[in-house]
């Protein structure tokens, strides 16, 4: 996903409809579950729920972040014995710092749309109380 700009939040996904606005949980979901690999779209609990999809999103990119940190860390010692050139782990350490920039910005987003559906903005269902999801 591309960074983008919101007239809410500099954060906010512009893929995402504003809160309290006609639609705007489904346009939360369909951004959260792209954030997941694609086996989760089989899991009813996550995709009825659109808190459950934002907690585990937000797991998702963490753990990425992790994983993306891990990488930056050690690619300078474990590379070379890998036989990778110079000029290729420079070119990886930029690719890592890059991803990992956006991954944070990606967590930004998750935390500002989980705040927005435990604010309960918004008229349709979706926010909490375990009701169904129509139309998604």
């Amino acid at each position: 996903m591309s960074p983008t700009l919101s007239p809410i939040s500099p954060d906010w996904p512009c893929q995402v409809k504003a809160p309290g606005s006609h639609d705007w949980e489904r346009t939360a979901a369909r951004w959260l579950r792209d954030l997941l690999p694609a086996r989760y779209a089989g899991y009813s609990t996550l995709t009825r729920h659109p808190v459950l999809l934002a907690r585990h999103a937000q797991l998702q990119v963490e753990h990425e972040i992790r994983a993306v940190r891990v990488a930056l860390r050690t690619c300078r010692a474990e590379l070379p014995t890998l036989g990778v050139s110079e000029t290729v782990i420079e070119g990886t350490i930029k690719l890592y710092a890059v991803e990992l920039e956006q991954l944070n910005r990606l967590a930004r987003a998750v935390r500002l749309i989980t705040e927005a559906l435990l604010a309960g903005a918004g008229t349709g269902p979706g926010a909490g109380g375990g009701r169904g999801w129509a139309g998604r």
